[in-house]
């Protein structure tokens, strides 16, 4: 006979699983994203490694599961805001997306893509807008 804990334990197993599934689309705990590597890329030039204060790229990425924004600190330690328009989970990798408007200083909107692997962490950002391109790379964790 089933003892009422070991019942308890399997329905709530269960249902941690059922809410689980509802939100696959999502990383399962807040985390930080920390950028490592960056590379600019153009038609022409092709890429070429540059630091992330030069590009205004993202030192840290803060993300929490349902939270319809990124939170994204510059090297200058600046926190700026970007709207997730898209999430989806593809073949064990979190797929975060969205799009900017462009501001004074830049010549165009940017389209971008933030990719988590589920199994190791790591981290590819990409960012287009005009004839530049950015792709960085790191790792992220959950909290």
């Amino acid at each position: 006979m089933i003892s009422r804990k070991l019942l308890t334990f399997f329905s709530m197993l269960f249902l941690a699983q059922v809410a689980w599934a509802q939100k696959s689309d999502d990383i399962p705990g807040p985390a930080i994203c920390a950028s490592q590597e960056a590379l600019e890329c153009s038609p022409i030039a092709g890429c070429s490694r540059v630091s992330l204060e030069s590009i205004d790229g993202p030192q840290f990425i803060s993300l929490k599961p349902g939270d319809p924004h990124l939170l994204v600190t510059l090297p200058n330690g600046e926190l700026k805001t970007a709207k997730v328009e898209r999430r989806e989970k593809l073949d064990g990798k979190f797929i975060y997306q969205g799009s900017e408007e462009a501001n004074p200083e830049a010549d165009d909107a940017v389209g971008w893509t933030l990719l988590i692997s589920e199994d190791t962490g790591r981290m590819v950002v990409t960012l287009a807008g005009g004839d530049t391109a950015f792709v960085i790379f790191g790792a992220c964790t959950l909290l």
